[in-house]
This record gives C-alpha cells, sequence and structure tokens, in this order.
C-alpha cells in the first residue's frame, strides 16, 4: 500500500492512500469528527474502528465512547508509525485498543462497527479485507438508509398478519427458486412441463412473467420495503400463497388477495422479538428477496432447490429479465466488475450483487440440500453446480 503525507489547506496532516483521500484535504480533523458524530450509536457497549490512519476518526470516537471501549484496527505497520508521528494527544494512547490481528475480536449486537467509506476505496479490491468491509458497510448504508420504513412495515405488517406457528407444507421434495435474472428469459419455458414434477417459488419480480408464460408458482415471496414492489402483486390476479419478510411493504401485502404468511428474520431484534413470543423460526437473510427465499425452502425442508434466473450478474447492459417488474439498463457504470461465469467467460456483476454470491456460497456449504443453478451465463459459484435443460429434466422426473 501507498501511504502519503500531506499538509492540508488548515495547515494539519492529511493522508491519501493508494491514491484515494482518506481525509479532507481542506479540514482533516473536522471533517473526520463530523463523520463520527453522525455514526456515533451511544446505545452500545463498545465499538470497533477500522482504520488508524492519523487518528482523527479515533480521536473523536475515544471522546464520545468516553470510558467504553474502543478498539481500533491498523492495516500495515507504517501506518501505525504514520500515526505516532502525527504528534495527537498521548492520552489517545490510553484510551483505545490499537490492533492489527483480527483472530480475537469478537462482535455482536452489542458492538457498533465503523467504517470509513474512503478505506474499502483506498485497500482496493485485492486486499483480502476487502469482501468482508464491503459487505458489513453496504449492509450499514442500506439498514440506515431504510430504517425508518422498514420499523414502519413491521409494525403494520405484525398487526395485519395471521400467527401461525406452521407454514404450508409440501410433498414434492425439489423446489425451483424462480429470480429475475436474464437467464430467465431462456430457461422459463424449462418449467412448463415440469409443474407436476416441482413446486415453483417465484420472487415478487418474476411473478408476472412466470403468470405470462400460463406458470402458476406454488408461493411467491417479497421482502423489499420500498413501496415500488406493489407492482409486482398489483393486477398480477395470483391467488397462491404469498411469503413477506416481516419488514416487507406492507400495502403489498395488502394488494394480495390470498393467504399470506410472515417470515421474521435474524440480526433484526424486532422480529427476533416477535419470532419468540410466536414461537416461528428465524431465517438467516443474506440481503435480497432470493437469498431469504433460500433461507426458507431450507426450513420447509427440501432436498433439492434449482435456481432460475438468479445470474448475479449480466452480460451486456440488461440485468434483468425481459417484462419483469425489476431491472436497469446499465451504461458506463465505472462500478461494475468482472467475474467468471459458469461457462467460464467472463460477465459484470456489481458490489452487491457479489454480496449475495458469496452469502449464497456460505449458505451452500452450511446447507444438507443440494442447489443448483440453470444460469449458464450466471456468475460461478463454487458447490453450485449449472445444469442445463436435459440435466434439470434428469433431476426433478429421476432423481
Amino acid at each position: 500500500m501507498n501511504w502519503e503525507v500531506a499538509i492540508a489547506k488548515n495547515g494539519e496532516a492529511t493522508l491519501t492512500v493508494n491514491k484515494y483521500a482518506i481525509y479532507s484535504k481542506y479540514r482533516p480533523r473536522e471533517d473526520a469528527w463530523k463523520w463520527i458524530d453522525t455514526e456515533f450509536d451511544e446505545s452500545v457497549e463498545q465499538y470497533f474502528l477500522i482504520g488508524l490512519g492519523l487518528g482523527y476518526h479515533a480521536e473523536r470516537l475515544a471522546q464520545l465512547a468516553e470510558s467504553k471501549r474502543v478498539i481500533v484496527y491498523f492495516f500495515e505497520k507504517f501506518e501505525y508509525e504514520l500515526f505516532l508521528k502525527n504528534n495527537l494527544d498521548d492520552e489517545l494512547l490510553l484510551s483505545i485498543e490499537i490492533i492489527h490481528d483480527l483472530k480475537d475480536i469478537i462482535l455482536n449486537e452489542k458492538t457498533q462497527v465503523l467504517i470509513p467509506g474512503n478505506w474499502i476505496k483506498a485497500i482496493g479490491q485485492d486486499h483480502p479485507l476487502f469482501t468482508y468491509l464491503e459487505s458489513i458497510k453496504i449492509n450499514q448504508v442500506s439498514y440506515k438508509q431504510f430504517a425508518e420504513l422498514m420499523e414502519d412495515n413491521f409494525n403494520k405488517n405484525l398487526q395485519i398478519s395471521t400467527e401461525t406457528p406452521h407454514y404450508l407444507e409440501y410433498k414434492k421434495k425439489i423446489a425451483c427458486l424462480v429470480a429475475s435474472g436474464p437467464s430467465l428469459n431462456k430457461t422459463i419455458s424449462w418449467l412448463k412441463g415440469m409443474q407436476e414434477n416441482v413446486e415453483i417459488f417465484a420472487v415478487g419480480s418474476a411473478l408476472k412473467l412466470l403468470l405470462l408464460n400460463g406458470i402458476t408458482p406454488t408461493a411467491a415471496i417479497i421482502s423489499d420495503a420500498k413501496h415500488s414492489i406493489v407492482k409486482q402483486i398489483e393486477g398480477s390476479g395470483y391467488l397462491g400463497p404469498l411469503y413477506y419478510l416481516s419488514t416487507a411493504n406492507t400495502e403489498t401485502v395488502l394488494q394480495h388477495l390470498g393467504d399470506s404468511y410472515i417470515l421474521f428474520q435474524q440480526g433484526y431484534p424486532l422480529a427476533e422479538q416477535a419470532a419468540k413470543k410466536y414461537k416461528m423460526p428465524l431465517l438467516e437473510t443474506g440481503g435480497s428477496v432470493s437469498t431469504v427465499a433460500i433461507s426458507l425452502l431450507e426450513y420447509l425442508e427440501f432436498e433439492k432447490i434449482i435456481l432460475f434466473g438468479q445470474d448475479l450478474g449480466f452480460v451486456g447492459n440488461q440485468t434483468h429479465a425481459q417484462n419483469s417488474t425489476s431491472g436497469r439498463k446499465v451504461q458506463n457504470d465505472t462500478h461494475l466488475r468482472t467475474v467468471t461465469a459458469n461457462d467460464g467467460s467472463f460477465i459484470y456483476t456489481t458490489s452487491i450483487l457479489q454480496i449475495y454470491a458469496r452469502w449464497i456460497e456460505q449458505k451452500a456449504n452450511r446447507m444438507s440440500l443440494q442447489l443448483y443453478t440453470t444460469s449458464k451465463q450466471g456468475a460461478y459459484i463454487p458447490k453450485v453446480p449449472f445444469i442445463d435443460e436435459k440435466k434439470f429434466n434428469y433431476i426433478v422426473t429421476t432423481e
């Protein structure tokens, strides 16, 4: 890593790492303090700050935390040396724990993790901590953006839900989980003749596309808190079961005229309390409706899950299947990345899709059931083998 210390406009030292500015070139300390002030959560018991740098973030965090534990991680020995040379108050060294080894750090709901975004950019995708830190940061930003909406939905959903100790039971042991990635345009026809052999679960964005092709799914699943997903159900005429995350958009749930089943998610305190009260399961979420669905299908004890339209990447500029209720065209997006597809080619993906892919990979390693994917040009995920139409037909009719 390339570390460069310069003098800011106000005379304070500022820092650039791998050509990315960690602090402002005008008021480095003041701006770092403002960020800490905005992020600081006084309700937790300890704080874990990523990036020591010149110590500006740590300085303010220690002040606000008062007697609580503050742990600060530094990336390289040279970074620590720069910190010591920056002539900060020696009392700071006594009020924080500075570490470089993460193996003994235990993070829980009583710990606030603070990651200044510039550090993620600075270390780059090749750094061993990049994917870990990026996942945490994206989840934090998303939660902060929608926290109020999620809580509002939760409270309303709890009022309209019918608490039931059991979800539906299914005789067939193979579930097809249908998302709306571009490959669905090519594989949706595979499902038409196999509806008697499998249970078909559709994420909300794929529901209307299935119905348009004469396929009525076993159930639909929604999880997004935003109002925009109401179009996934509105006017569809779908009357089958709907599974919805406890924080999913309430209006969308109300648009559905069939039976609905609430899902409670791990890691969301209100949902965890409700699940305990009603003796219902807690599901891992993973951040997307498809990852929620995989957890649900695991709970429902299916033996095999076959993924349709779960591309987690795309060729060209079309992120979703035509006629689905999600997706956009991507043009000149500098945030795109390339990953290996199931056919060995390279496809585009995004940071969010990569997080979902990593979650599915980790989930596949923990589950006893088998996951398959039908997306030939979808992102390659170990332990989730690609199957063509012939193999699909064999699995659902023979195995």
